[in-house]
């Protein structure tokens, strides 16, 4: 089941507020993640379908992970390049074979989807609409 907190957490990621997000982590710890990878997957399938679409050149994708890992924080674990272009390409194409270890895969939809929906390039009711579309998603899988 996706909790309200779940959805909570994710905004405050995108939105960049570390101490909302810690505290929803906290509450998290304490009612249980089950359920949440998939709501990951979810908002991560939505971000980049609205980044990109099924005619985005290989290169638009190789540039898009190359500044998304350029920008990473310090003490932030790497990400695999290839296995980030591989779910992104994954997300626009239900035929591309994944096979990646599933803390990387958090990894990277975590950091594509700040680096997608975050900065201010999306409004919050374009975010909430997003989000809703994602719990719904994640709720059926």
């Amino acid at each position: 089941m996706i909790s309200p907190e779940m959805i909570d957490y994710i905004r405050t990621m995108v939105k960049g507020d570390h101490a909302a997000n810690d505290q929803v982590e906290a509450r998290l710890d304490q009612l249980g993640w089950e359920g949440f990878p998939t709501l990951l997957g979810a908002v991560f399938y939505y971000a980049v379908n609205r980044r990109f679409d099924d005619r985005t050149a290989p290169g638009e994708i190789i540039r898009f992970v190359a500044d998304m890992r350029a920008t990473v924080p310090p003490g932030v674990p790497e990400i695999d390049p290839a296995a980030a272009e591989a779910l992104i390409r994954a997300a626009l194409d239900p035929d591309v074979e994944t096979d990646v270890e599933p803390q990387m895969g958090g990894r990277i939809q975590g950091l594509a989807i700040i680096r997608i929906l975050g900065g201010g390039d999306v409004s919050d009711a374009e975010l909430d609409a997003l989000l809703v579309d994602a719990a719904a998603l994640a709720s059926r899988v």
